[in-house]
């Protein structure tokens, strides 16, 4: 495969994130439009961190099946993410490095309500992935793109709720009150 070709790949892969994207934004203002914004938000964290779940059940499976630890430095080898649609981004490409963010800092100026919907994505599907994953870790953003920051960046550090099954935006299969 050529450069041409590799170039196309990640634009489309891109493509394919910045969709999930922009479904997530209109999965909020209709929660948000039926509910009213403090309603939804909690709703949008339930089904955000019951995503995080599956995907990382389905990842710790796979690291089983690859005979990996389940551990922070496995996750990636491990996780369903396409990975290359952050990392094989350039700047000369345009846009940010994060489809999402990407996406997510185009509806802030005329939708100021979704901002807090877009960082709690980010904050509860990043920490219940690898707190579901690893079963041992938990982690803070301490930088982020949609907060203005050039990056996003994290600390991982031990948690002892995470050892004892305590999660930080949920527990397993709980319920919602709506």
């Amino acid at each position: 495969m050529d450069k041409t070709e590799n170039a196309i790949e990640l634009t489309d892969l891109r493509l394919a994130c910045k969709q999930f994207a922009m479904l997530y934004f209109h999965f909020c203002k209709t929660l948000k439009d039926a509910f009213g914004a403090d309603k939804a938000l909690p709703i949008a964290q339930k089904a955000v961190f019951e995503f995080g779940l599956d995907r990382t059940d389905r990842a710790r499976e796979r690291a089983a099946a690859l005979g990996i630890e389940t551990n922070v430095e496995n996750f990636p080898q491990a996780n369903d993410l396409p990975s290359i649609a952050w990392t094989g981004w350039k700047q000369e490409m345009g846009g940010v490095r994060c489809p999402y963010a990407e996406v997510w800092l185009g509806y802030f100026e005329a939708n100021a309500w979704f901002k807090p919907f877009a960082s709690m994505y980010c904050d509860v599907i990043d920490t219940t992935n690898i707190e579901n994953f690893t079963r041992t870790t938990s982690q803070k953003i301490t930088k982020n793109l949609l907060w203005g920051d050039d990056c996003c960046e994290r600390e991982y550090f031990e948690s002892a709720a995470a050892k004892e099954g305590k999660y930080s935006y949920g527990e397993r299969a709980g319920s919602l009150e709506i």
